[in-house]
């Protein structure tokens, strides 16, 4: 059998290339804060005079992101023979909420590669396909990647992020995922270097739990769930720097699910709070794979 070179699971491991920063758009700011001032009112007047009335206090003009506009207040009338207090000022009108600045949105055009193996760019992220002579497909969409596959007897894998990565993204995710009974995974994937660590955070999987054979050390609490933490050895293995002998840590979520954030550092905290060292970071990338098996997933991710 041939092996996956991008990725490593119990059966499949991680492809090499250099990848790139992703790009990013500062947002659009709101507009300065208006503020209306109000009017003061006179008191009444003499003997036997009338109340005194308060000026109105007049809005604030709206702006783009403008706060509410302050109303002025009255004064009241001199205390006089007759005479009453002075009514207070109209409050002024609010100013209008200003409108927050549009998120950009990709303009790529979708871009699909099939049965080979591919590295680039699409829309900021850095996408990486792998298929070992399996019918398979990856298509680069402006929300995210569509997998499409049925290896066979073979690997298959796609996945898309930020390289280099670091500890601090959190991934935001949804995917119609359709693994059957099927060996195939739905998590974030990376690696790092000195020490080579290939890392997974199981979200989802299906006939194979990667769980299996791995040495276990606790669990994490994240993103509202529960993640067991695991351990394996792959020894002699192609990676990203070839073939080497290097550790695999897994933390596979106890209730599956196919939609929601993944806060990366819990994880890398937890492994490292067990022992499980981490070096500098590769990358940080969503993955659906399928080895032996045929499915399917429509996957949309940000990385914050």
């Amino acid at each position: 059998m041939r092996i996956i070179p991008g990725i490593f699971l119990l059966f499949a491991f991680g492809c090499s290339g250099e990848g790139e920063d992703p790009n990013s758009e500062d947002p659009a700011t709101g507009g300065d804060s208006g503020l209306g001032t109000g009017g003061v009112g006179t008191g009444g007047g003499a003997t036997g005079g009338g109340p005194g009335t308060g000026g109105a206090g007049t809005g604030g003009l709206t702006n783009s992101g403008g706060g509410p506009a302050t109303g002025g207040t009255g004064s009241g009338g001199d205390t006089s023979s007759g005479g009453g207090p002075g009514s207070g000022g109209d409050s002024g009108s609010g100013g209008a909420p200003g409108a927050g600045g549009q998120t950009s949105t990709c303009t790529e055009p979708e871009a699909q590669v099939c049965n080979s193996y591919q590295v680039g760019q699409h829309c900021g992220l850095t996408f990486e396909i792998w298929t070992d002579s399996a019918e398979a497909c990856m298509t680069n969409t402006a929300t995210g990647f569509r997998a499409q596959w049925d290896a066979g007897d073979q690997n298959y894998l796609a996945r898309k992020g930020v390289r280099p990565g670091s500890d601090e993204p959190v991934v935001v995710y949804s995917a119609d995922y359709n693994p059957g009974n099927n060996n195939t995974y739905l998590g974030v994937y990376g690696w790092t270097q000195n020490p080579l660590v290939e890392y997974y955070i199981i979200e989802n999987f299906g006939s194979y739990d990667p769980s299996s054979n791995a040495e276990h050390f606790g669990t994490v609490e994240a993103d509202g769930g529960t993640y067991e933490i695991y351990r394996s050895l792959r020894e002699n293995q192609p990676s990203i720097e070839g073939t080497a002998t290097f550790w695999q840590y897994w933390s596979v979520r106890t209730e599956k699910r196919t939609s929601g954030t993944v806060t990366v550092k819990p994880h890398f905290d937890a492994w490292a709070a067990n022992g499980l060292e981490l070096g500098t970071f590769y990358e940080v990338s969503m993955l659906v794979e399928g080895y032996h098996s045929s499915g399917s997933a429509d996957v949309t991710v940000t990385f914050q």
